[in-house]
């Protein structure tokens, strides 16, 4: 017979496992992944929210509007009526592909300027705008 000190091997196994299985319940009330299926509070206001009301001088300024009043106001509504924005610069891909684009493009069409601008000035002194005339071949 067995004292009642002594467990068995089976049983030192066990006492583990059963302690696992009484706690994982409050384990998983705490663990993120619950803590992620929970479902969202109501947000009811507070710093920082959509709610919060910004300071008076906030909203003074915002109220400021420079409609009519600018001196570049025409050309604040031709390029809102062309819809470059909403096209091409609200999104950043978009965004980069336009700059991108635009910049290997412009580059291009700045360098081909002034090449016609140097062949216009130095027309008739350039390599290219005299070429080379063969003297008749001379028959013995």
């Amino acid at each position: 017979a067995q004292a009642t000190w002594v467990r068995s091997p089976q049983a030192l196994l066990a006492r583990p496992i059963v302690a696992a299985i009484r706690c994982a319940p409050a384990m998983l009330r705490s663990s993120r992944a619950l803590l992620a299926l929970r479902r969202p509070r109501p947000r009811c206001g507070g710093f920082g929210s959509p709610r919060d009301h910004e300071p008076a001088w906030i909203a003074r300024w915002n109220s400021n509007h420079r409609a009519g009043k600018d001196s570049l106001d025409w050309f604040f509504r031709a390029f809102n009526s062309t819809g470059i924005y909403e096209t091409f610069l609200k999104s950043s891909p978009r965004f980069y592909g336009f700059i991108v684009t635009g910049g290997m493009l412009g580059t291009y069409y700045w360098s081909r300027m002034w090449d016609h601008l140097w062949n216009y000035i130095n027309q008739g002194k350039l390599y290219a705008h005299n070429p080379y005339v063969y003297p008749p071949p001379e028959f013995e």
